[in-house]
């Protein structure tokens, strides 16, 4: 068979043997909604879920930063702050907070990528506060002590709007939702002492801190937390958008926040949860493209996705782009530090938790565990110092394959997950 996987703007193309292949994983067979329904609902719901009197409140949009570009925050953020101007609500009365959670502040000149032009026109649009403590104000403990501290222009805000997308992810179970507070539009002390609770006084992960998991895991129990503690005085609506395991929106819904998440969890396991008969001997899989493997950092996520459906010792082709570059420094220190040596940085992270580096103390590990060769932008020996293997020959990698594997396209979209008994 032949198979392209995306990476970055352009793909790789692959010729493998039909019957060394158990599956191509592209989730459930969910159709994509157009640009123009989701403005529908979006504006729709708006208007069904604004508090009264909303043309007298102070309105903050809380909206995803350029590592979630699938979004498409620049055609629907435009969509919400536009109904908003149809309820009488003036410019002067909305802001748009990028929640940057720990990234780096987004330069003025991407504001039009996230939220598009007209929003860029029209409202103040800023980046949340992070380190900046003149920005910040402190709000309350959590009951796993956690000190909250969050964005001042977002407490100040009567109403509050969450734009962004609902994914599985590595820490919190899923993205999306109540992690647009915290991490999204907290203080980078407040976003290390909720992340540090994916770590045991043993320096090993905690074993309910994984994806598609909310109960019982400690991140989210206390992220749910801190979201009520930030909404306590306000009101709250949440435009949830969903990717099916193609990388396009299949789900839209509007309305108060922890049912209207919990909704589009539910959608998501549905389309994007795969349930597959064995373990692999090899996986081959792409980030998806440039709208989600611009940068290493956030392109892992496809790797935890897949590894779970490998056998211990088996081999991942791991595709992306990373046109920007590993995405974060301690990260990329830890990576070529550590790479052979996860004791030592999860002991680390017990005593000074941060959340860069916890997420390269889990790559090491997957690397430690499996025979993982990434292509990329990288060239060879800055792949090998991040604790890869490196081909430029994808032919010849797929001739050394043994066994019988798993292809994911868009793995970034795609959980699998060993159907036992």
């Amino acid at each position: 068979m032949k198979i392209k996987l995306e990476k970055g703007q352009t793909f790789i193309n692959i010729k493998i043997p039909d019957d060394s292949v158990f599956d191509i994983l592209m989730g459930k067979d969910v159709p994509g909604i157009g640009h123009d329904k989701i403005k529908q609902i979006i504006s729709k719901g708006i208007k069904t879920h604004s508090p009264e009197g909303i043309q007298d409140k102070k309105i903050v949009v809380i909206i995803p930063d350029n590592t979630r570009l699938w979004a498409r925050g620049d055609i629907f953020v435009p969509q919400i702050v536009k109904t908003l101007f149809d309820l009488g609500v003036k410019k002067d009365n909305v802001k748009i907070i990028i929640a940057l959670g720990t990234h780096d502040d987004m330069p003025k000149a991407q504001f039009s990528q996230l939220a598009g032009t007209f929003c860029l026109q029209n409202v103040d649009i800023l980046n949340s506060a992070n380190k900046n403590q003149d920005r910040l104000v402190y709000i309350g403990q959590t009951y796993k002590k956690t000190s909250l501290y969050i964005t001042k222009e977002a407490v100040d805000a009567d109403h509050i709007i969450i734009f962004g997308g609902i994914l599985h992810h590595m820490a919190a179970g899923f993205g999306g939702g109540r992690k647009y507070i915290l991490p999204g539009i907290a203080g980078y002390d407040s976003i290390q002492q909720n992340h540090s609770l994916a770590m045991r006084k043993d320096g090993s992960p905690h074993p309910m801190v994984r994806q598609a998991k909310l109960w019982g895991n400690p991140i989210n129990e206390d992220i749910n937390e801190a979201a009520d503690l930030f909404l306590k005085h306000k009101t709250c609506t949440y435009v949830a958008i969903a990717a099916n395991g193609m990388g396009d929106i299949f789900h839209v819904d509007v309305g108060p926040l922890h049912p209207t998440f919990m909704n589009g969890c539910k959608k998501l396991d549905q389309a994007c949860c795969i349930k597959v008969a064995q373990k692999g001997d090899f996986a081959l899989i792409s980030a998806g493209g440039h709208r989600t493997d611009q940068q290493l950092y956030q392109a892992t996520k496809a790797l935890f996705n897949a590894v779970s459906i490998v056998k211990e010792g088996g081999s991942l082709l791991f595709v992306a782009g990373c046109s920007q570059g590993v995405g974060n420094k301690t990260f990329s220190s830890v990576l070529k530090n550590f790479k052979n040596d996860p004791k030592t940085i999860g002991k680390q992270l017990v005593q000074d938790f941060n959340m860069p580096a916890y997420v390269a103390f889990r790559v090491i590990d997957v690397l430690n565990r499996f025979d993982v060769t990434l292509m990329s932008d990288f060239l060879e020996p800055e792949t090998r110092e991040l604790g890869f293997n490196y081909t430029n020959d994808i032919d010849g990698y797929i001739n050394r394959l043994n066994g019988k594997g798993y292809i994911i396209p868009f793995a970034e979209n795609i959980l699998p997950v060993l159907n036992t008994p």
